[in-house]
């Protein structure tokens, strides 16, 4: 135990080794590494950490030796330099898990190789949304496309509805938080981390972290909610369809019956299209996604 009083044991880092083979072998870099590892400590909901069995006391930081080897890991990326901010603290520990338990599953073989996605394949599975309970199986689905799909609850005040990115053994890995328990926030999420897997493949090195609250200039994002849309809905058919000027429940539901896509999924496009994010509440809010995966909010 430190001065601090935290438990520190060196059991907890026997597999954590610092090699003169790595890149990060300097003994500089390990400091600097522990350094932003210590201040990302200070910024953690430490109670919400021991409810959640991600540590044992408030006192136990052996438990997130995982954070530590990312920040290390990557100690040179703006992914873990870009910020001291508790919402970054926040970030950094909730993509170290997902990351952690991602690594797990592909060790476990319990997901086939990775071959590919293509734009009909984002179409099927965004036209399973009219099934509100599909999503409780949508990460064997997309296990069986190599696809690993990680619902991990969001931390208080962290702001991030997902990330994607890939790991060693060559999987794309996407993480939901269920920051918000609309549907159609859901998919929307789920379509647009799966068109960057399409997309960007080459690119999923570095994980792309996406704050939905937050519009991005960037042509990276830009295209992946492009083409999260179009699975939804065809551009062409989308442009005159009736909901977008007969602004009724009945209009949606017609459409969206027409197409094969769940309604609520529907009236979200709508609202963010038009930016009023105050029309159609009643209809968006009628599905808690996280009462559907958790079996409670």
């Amino acid at each position: 135990m430190n001065k601090d009083g935290e438990s520190f044991s060196l059991d907890a880092w026997e597999d954590f080794s610092v090699s003169s083979k790595t890149s990060y072998s300097s003994a500089t870099e390990l400091y600097e590494s522990f350094k932003i590892y210590k201040n990302q400590l200070k910024s953690l909901p430490k109670s919400e950490l021991v409810k959640r069995g991600w540590i044992s006391s408030k006192n136990d930081t052996t438990s997130l030796v995982n954070l530590f080897k990312e920040i290390h890991r990557n100690h040179d990326s703006a992914l873990y330099r870009k910020s001291d901010t508790a919402s970054f603290s926040l970030t950094s520990l909730w993509f170290s898990k997902i990351k952690s338990q991602a690594e797990v599953s592909a060790f476990k073989n319990s997901t086939r190789s990775f071959e590919g996605i293509d734009k009909n394949k984002l179409r099927t599975i965004a036209q399973l949304s009219v099934d509100v309970n599909i999503i409780t199986e949508l990460p064997k689905i997309l296990s069986n496309l190599g696809i690993i799909l990680i619902y991990m609850r969001s931390l208080p005040s962290m702001k991030l509805d997902g990330v994607v990115f890939k790991i060693d053994s060559g999987h794309p890995v996407i993480g939901m938080s269920l920051r918000y328990s609309r549907l159609d926030n859901f998919w929307f999420t789920l379509l647009h981390e799966l068109s960057h897997i399409y997309l960007h493949m080459d690119l999923l090195n570095n994980p792309i972290l996406e704050n939905f609250d937050i519009e991005s200039n960037s042509e990276i994002e830009i295209s992946a909610n492009r083409l999260a849309k179009s699975a939804i809905v065809d551009r062409h058919v989308w442009r005159n369809c009736e909901p977008k000027y007969d602004k009724s429940f009945e209009a949606i539901e017609k459409f969206s019956s027409e197409i094969g896509i769940h309604k609520s999924v529907i009236a979200g496009l709508l609202r963010r299209e038009q930016g009023n994010y105050s029309s159609f509440s009643r209809l968006v809010n009628e599905i808690n996604t996280r009462e559907v995966i958790f079996g409670h909010d």
